[in-house]
């Protein structure tokens, strides 16, 4: 039973600590066609994990495909005639290492196309 009860503690140990130091940030923002949120997972100074959740809310049917631009200071992605699935577009998975890092203070803007339109929101950092 001892051994038992020194393998969790040991496990509970080793899964809290890969946690320590990682922050999750997330920026959004909303205009009365679209939802965007980016989060970046900081696992470290020099490295993260991101994604990109596009989120078309505005009256009708949602476009079958869209394009979109995201600039930020640690870097940008685009897609060209993304297919959207309900309304949704999610980019998961980009990680870096050896890389800069996404802080709050980071100004992100993403530009989508769709239909002959064009919007550009600047998203904001949410606690």
């Amino acid at each position: 039973m001892k051994y038992l009860t020194f393998i969790f503690f040991f496990m509970t140990a080793v899964v809290l600590t890969g946690c320590l130091g990682q922050k999750t940030l997330h920026f959004q923002e909303e205009t009365e066609n679209w939802k965007v949120e980016y989060i970046a997972d900081v696992q470290s100074e020099d490295s993260e994990s991101t994604g990109l959740h596009i989120t078309y809310i505005g009256e009708g049917e949602a476009p079958e495909n869209i394009s979109y631009t995201l600039d930020s200071p640690t870097g940008g992605r685009e897609g060209d005639y993304v297919l959207l699935n309900d309304g949704m577009v999610q980019q998961m998975g980009n990680f870096c290492s050896g890389c800069a890092v996404t802080r709050k203070d980071h100004k992100i803007q993403v530009t989508i196309e769709w239909g002959g339109k064009e919007e550009t929101l600047d998203l904001e950092y949410i606690e």
